[in-house]
């Protein structure tokens, strides 16, 4: 016990001279906070609606359209680069932190037009090129959820806090990726040009009738950003003492209650998505066939032994479930009979998910084998 405890003496003793060897090279070092007179001019000429505004933000709006269109990530991630929409946003948390009227009321009619315009925008292009069908770019950004909401708290605090660091001011385009305003107004503008059905594309498999959510869907997602990116701005700048609570309040506890509100919608998103993750999953293991991990499957090995998923998609809202399925099977061997039986085994399946009710749509595409003797033709 004695040589024990000499030995815990002396390694507190090593550890305690390395600390303090290595202090002066390590020291906490946090860059001088911008004074609050330049940071309130700065975001006054950012609330402006000027015209250099305006060309940024409807380029920002051409590049994400033809990037979602075309299924680019790069060149959607190009037009989120470019977008000036969170200069306005921070500006208007700014103006509730200090209770300047006239700085919010300016930023809110920015905001305003610009969403006009990047709506305005996309909604013409979608309707030049005669868009019929969407891709994973823009069905990707339909179903917000409290994750979509966390990234733009998270991303609001970098970019609001780097603000007000100038030593900091070359992460806002890494703030402005990570949040990616323009695009779902972008496909909030497809959206509206679309019918009330739409095609979806999805790899290499099409899938027709399939309701058009794209709208409110993706701004739901921009609503989540705004409100996110507002209410964490408006808390940074108060820690910072940029402004008072007690001047305040009543400006945080609305924006607070928009987020409470908007909360309740995006919880059901998540447990939607997280039914969905689950359904793909298994559908996944169908695929890759992995058809012992799988219970439906193990329930008719020689059905699912001839049998091949080429293709699924599960769409989940409020806890109800429409599935997509492409089978390919021999001509001969799929009838109704099969399929009802499979329908129904679907149907109890999904009570273990916690779905309320399941839609499936089953398209098969038969296969026919041709054989050839070679001694008959010749």
């Amino acid at each position: 016990m004695h040589n024990s405890g000499v030995c815990v003496l002396e390694t507190c003793k090593v550890l305690g001279q390395l600390l303090e060897t290595l202090s002066g090279h390590w020291a906490v070092h946090l860059p001088t906070r911008v004074p609050r007179t330049e940071l309130y001019e700065a975001r006054i000429a950012s609330s402006k609606p000027s015209l250099g505004f305006f060309i940024l933000l409807i380029s920002s709006a051409v590049i994400a359209t033809l990037g979602l269109v075309s299924n680019s990530t790069a060149v959607v991630i190009g037009a989120m680069i470019v977008a000036p929409l969170m200069d306005p946003i921070l500006s208007l948390a700014f103006g509730l932190a200090v209770s300047d009227g006239k700085l919010i009321r300016r930023s809110a009619v920015t905001i305003g037009f610009g969403v006009l315009a990047v709506v305005g925008t996309a909604s013409l292009i979608s309707w030049g090129l005669g868009i019929s069908h969407v891709q994973s770019e823009i069905t990707g950004r339909t179903s917000p959820n409290l994750i979509d909401l966390g990234i733009a708290i998270a991303a609001a605090v970098a970019g609001s806090f780097s603000m007000t660091r100038k030593q900091l001011s070359n992460s806002i385009a890494g703030v402005a990726i990570a949040v990616a305003l323009v695009p779902p107004l972008c496909v909030s503008g497809i959206g509206l040009t679309l019918g009330s059905e739409m095609v979806a594309v999805f790899g290499r498999g099409t899938v027709a009738g399939l309701t058009n959510q794209i709208a409110e869907g993706s701004f739901l997602l921009f609503l989540a950003n705004l409100i996110g990116i507002t209410v964490t701005s408006l808390v940074v700048f108060l820690v910072q003492r940029y402004g008072s609570i007690r001047s305040c309040w009543r400006n945080l506890l609305v924006w607070l209650g928009l987020l409470g509100l908007l909360s309740i919608p995006l919880s059901s998103s998540l447990h939607d998505f997280s039914v969905r993750q689950e359904m793909d999953a298994v559908f996944g293991r169908f695929k890759a066939g992995q058809l012992k991990r799988v219970a439906i499957a193990q329930s008719n090995p020689r059905f699912w032994s001839r049998v091949r998923l080429m293709y699924s998609n599960v769409i989940v809202v409020n806890n109800k479930a429409r599935l997509d399925l492409v089978l390919n099977a021999p001509e001969d061997f799929l009838n109704q009979s099969l399929v009802d039986d499979f329908y129904q085994k679907m149907q109890k399946r999904a009570k273990d998910f916690g779905l309320k009710d399941l839609d499936v749509n089953i398209s098969v595409i038969p296969n026919r084998v041709y054989k050839f003797d070679n001694q008959e033709m010749n």
